[in-house]
């Protein structure tokens, strides 16, 4: 998941992965993985800013990437 969420924002931001902050400079990568891995719930969302993008992160392993407006 937390690959697929920086892929993602390097193909929006037409820049290389390596480019890029560290994920981790925003959200604890690995605290993400185990909430969703430990999550009984399907109702469960995160969302969080990263590289000027809004990430929304559902139960479901849907993630949605839009430019922020901060």
């Amino acid at each position: 998941m937390v690959s697929s969420i920086v892929e993602t924002v390097s193909n929006l931001a037409e820049k290389e992965v390596e480019e890029l902050p560290p994920l981790y400079d925003s959200i604890d990568p690995e605290a993400v993985e185990r909430l969703f891995i430990q999550s009984e719930t399907r109702q469960l969302k995160l969302i969080f800013q990263y590289c000027g993008y809004t990430i929304r992160v559902n139960a479901t392993g849907t993630i949605a990437v839009e430019t922020s407006n901060q």
